[in-house]
């Protein structure tokens, strides 16, 4: 994947003995980049989200790389005045996400009442036919809302 995004660089694997709501997390990998604007989750008018986007997708394709079994998960935030279903953020997501990550690789799942996106690695589906259901008990542990 060839797109432009902002310079990142990788912070830490996150190792835990993940018990309670993250029990289904083998680690966290931390990377950090900085935007142009200091506020950059903030809608501007000024196609910003774009480039944040970009690099969180750079960053997922440099995982994928690594690990030819990952899987990616999400969900699009509500903004102010905004319910959870179908977020305005969750669209953009979700475009970019069709765009980008072909379904050779990845079977794409949706949920539009809780704007959520999941990006689920077929090599791995095959190995475990029950990946699925268990990453969705997973988001269910993390956020509360999501039952």
């Amino acid at each position: 994947m060839d797109i432009a995004h902002y310079p990142y660089r990788f912070v830490q694997i996150v190792r835990e003995p993940w018990d309670g709501p993250q029990g289904f997390l083998l680690h966290k990998l931390l990377f950090s980049f900085k935007s142009t604007p200091h506020r950059y989750n903030i809608m501007t008018g000024l196609n910003e989200p774009r480039q944040c986007i970009k690099t969180c997708m750079a960053i997922m394709d440099e995982v994928a790389q690594k690990d030819p079994l990952a899987s990616f998960g999400f969900i699009g935030a509500n903004m102010e005045n905004e319910t959870e279903i179908y977020t305005k953020r969750f669209r953009v997501y979700e475009r970019y996400m069709t765009s980008y990550f072909d379904t050779k690789h990845f079977e794409h799942h949706v949920n539009y009442a809780k704007s959520a996106y999941l990006l689920v690695n077929r090599r791995q589906l095959e190995e475990r036919p029950t990946l699925l259901d268990e990453i969705v008990e997973g988001f269910k542990e993390l956020y509360p809302y999501f039952d």
